[in-house]
């Protein structure tokens, strides 16, 4: 009898091997039934510069039930959303997700400063495609270029007159600049441009060197720039830092405004006595100019005509009757 028992295991082992071979029956189902998803994907501009844009995507996914039997790999891919090419791909592993698991993989992909793109997130595991998710990403030519950012901001432009001698007129542009950022701005270079306002030509252009502005302060630069009188102008100002325009401003200034009488018939313009808005100077102020006028045909001339043509007859009888 006791031998014959020795070959009989205990009621609890067979029960343990049992519910062993169940696990392993389940198991086995989950390894062909798990289901890898996108839960969310981020984007965000790591490197611009001025034609291109290096973004930072990164996926996170989520197996939802089950046993991943494998290496998950995220393959992400950029559509133009105009022309619906793709302009750039790029594939990472995720690494094994195990029961229920979670990954999350960052991918740079480098773009053009130009344009909408659809990003597009696809999961394969043993090289079946698992799960997708998109986002898309609009007019990265907004996007400011690294090296123009800067927290300096043109707060304000005066125009002072300083010389009048002839046709030409001295004057002084002042420009007001704040620091917004939280650190010293660093010595910049400023150049101004006047331009004649409708046909562009440049009149004169000069530059300056702007000494460090501390955080929350504001410095006054200027230069002088000469140009013709009697015209109107349109004066840039570009900022300079590291050979890079980092910020850009202008005014205007008009020297022979104008403007329109009587609808479609006369157009008058006005001559500024520039010389009274001398700054500092001595000089004593010409005297004023009177406005000056450009009429359509009316009647002024046909009755000039008239009244000669009438004199003349008038002459002649006076001659024939003494």
């Amino acid at each position: 009898m006791i031998s014959m028992n020795r070959h009989f295991l205990p009621p609890f082992l067979t029960v343990l091997v049992l519910l062993l071979l169940s696990m392993l029956v389940i198991s086995a189902g989950c390894l062909k039934d798990s289901s890898v998803h996108v839960s969310s994907m981020t984007v965000g501009a790591e490197k611009v510069t001025g034609a291109e844009v290096t973004m930072n995507v990164t996926t996170d996914i989520q197996n939802m039930y089950g046993v991943s039997s494998g290496i998950s790999r995220v393959q992400l891919k950029a559509y133009n959303t105009e022309s619906g090419l793709m302009v750039a791909e790029k594939t990472s592993d995720a690494g094994f997700l195990g029961v229920r698991g979670s990954g999350s993989v960052s991918q740079a992909l480098v773009l053009p400063r130009k344009g909408s793109y659809r990003l597009v997130s696809t999961i394969y595991e043993n090289n079946q495609r698992k799960g997708q998710g998109e986002i898309t990403v609009y007019s990265l030519e907004r996007l400011t270029p690294d090296n123009q950012k800067t927290g300096l901001t043109i707060s304000d432009i005066d125009f002072l007159v300083r010389k009048v001698e002839g046709d030409r007129v001295n004057i002084q542009t002042d420009v007001y600049f704040t620091n917004d950022d939280p650190e010293e701005s660093g010595a910049f270079t400023i150049e101004v441009k006047a331009k004649e306002e409708d046909a562009r030509l440049l009149a004169d252009k000069q530059q300056a060197t702007v000494d460090s502005i501390r955080p929350g302060a504001t410095k006054v630069s200027g230069v002088t720039l000469t140009v013709p009188d009697q015209y109107n102008y349109v004066f840039e100002v570009l900022v300079w830092k590291d050979d890079v325009i980092i910020k850009r401003g202008e005014g205007n200034v008009r020297l022979r405004p104008g403007q329109i009488v009587s609808k479609d018939t006369q157009f008058v313009t006005k001559e500024i006595e520039t010389s009274k808005f001398v700054q500092g100077s001595g000089e004593p102020a010409l005297s004023p100019q009177p406005y000056t006028t450009m009429n359509s045909p009316g009647f002024a001339v046909p009755l000039a005509l008239l009244a000669l043509g009438s004199l003349a007859v008038f002459i002649h009888i006076r001659r024939r009757d003494p």
